[in-house]
C-alpha cells in the first residue's frame, strides 16, 4: 500500500498547525519539533514554487520586450502539465489581442508575438 505524501501547501498548513498545539501545550509538543518541521515545510514551499515565479518574470519580461507600446500581457500557470504556460495580452483599449498556452517560456513567447502587431518596424510618422 502506498504511503500518501503531502503536498508542500498541507505540509505548511500541519506546521502551523502544530505551532497553535505548542503555543498551547509547550510542555507537550517540543519546541525542537516545532522548529525542525517548519523549516523542511520552508524548503519544500521553496522548492515547489520558486521555478514557477521565476519561469513566470522570465516570461512577463520576454513579452514586455515583444509587445507594442501600450500593450499589456497576462501571465499564469495553467493546471495541464502538457502546456502549463498561459498568458493574454490586451491592446491600449484593454481588448484581448492574443491569447495562448504554450509548453515553454520561449515557445508561448513566439506564438504570442506572432499574433501581434510588428512592434518598430517600418513606420513612417508624418
Amino acid at each position: 500500500m502506498s504511503q500518501h505524501r503531502p503536498t508542500a501547501v498541507d505540509h505548511a498548513v500541519g506546521v502551523l498547525k502544530l505551532v497553535g498545539l505548542h503555543i498551547d501545550h509547550p510542555t507537550v509538543i517540543d519546541q525542537k519539533l516545532v522548529r525542525d518541521a517548519s523549516a523542511e515545510a520552508i524548503e519544500r514551499l521553496q522548492q515547489q514554487i520558486a521555478p514557477a515565479a521565476h519561469h513566470l518574470a522570465l516570461l512577463y519580461a520576454r513579452l514586455i520586450e515583444r509587445t507594442p507600446q501600450g500593450y499589456r500581457p497576462y501571465v499564469t500557470l495553467t493546471q495541464d502539465p502538457q502546456r502549463p504556460y498561459g498568458a493574454v495580452i490586451t491592446d491600449t483599449n484593454d481588448n484581448v489581442v492574443a491569447r495562448q498556452l504554450g509548453k515553454s517560456v520561449d515557445s508561448l513567447v513566439e506564438l504570442l508575438a506572432a499574433q501581434l502587431p510588428r512592434k518598430g518596424r517600418g513606420e513612417v510618422h508624418g
